[in-house]
């Protein structure tokens, strides 16, 4: 059971051709000393688990890095230093996602209703939402 919802949770991609432009993200240790900078990579090799990608331009295998090919998380030991996007607009959606998560978050800080929206607009957040007139009836009664 458990299982079987830790997978659904795992974004599946689409699985790469060689020669597509991909985009890397340095993260981590990578983005310690240096700010987090889009870079263009072009994608080398395909396999059945594993893709192969390196920096646009850069013609030594040193830079190649592998990345899982269904959830193209990077493939290591350690903490990822990157993260691969098919797109400039998929990391821009992320970048807006997690902003707009985060200000609604703070819209709503230590259970107060901070912005002093309106009864009506906060039931049709929690319609959005999927939160039902059930789980708030039982949180009363409790």
């Amino acid at each position: 059971m458990l299982l079987n919802l830790v997978e659904s949770e795992i974004k599946m991609r689409e699985k790469p051709i060689v020669g597509q432009e991909v985009f890397s993200l340095n993260v981590g240790n990578s983005a310690r000393n240096s700010g987090q900078v889009l870079t263009p990579y072009v994608v080398v090799k395909v396999g059945r688990k594993y893709f192969t990608a390196k920096p646009t331009g850069n013609d030594g295998s040193w830079c190649e890095s592998q990345y899982h090919l269904d959830s193209w998380a990077e493939k290591t030991d350690y903490s990822a230093d990157s993260v691969i996007y098919a797109s400039r607009q998929e990391w821009y959606d992320e970048v807006e996602s997690s902003t707009l998560c985060d200000l609604i978050y703070k819209s709503f800080s230590y259970g107060n209703n901070v912005k002093n929206l309106s009864i009506g607009d906060i039931r049709h957040i929690a319609e959005i939402l999927g939160i039902e007139k059930v789980a708030i009836e039982r949180t009363m009664l409790t």
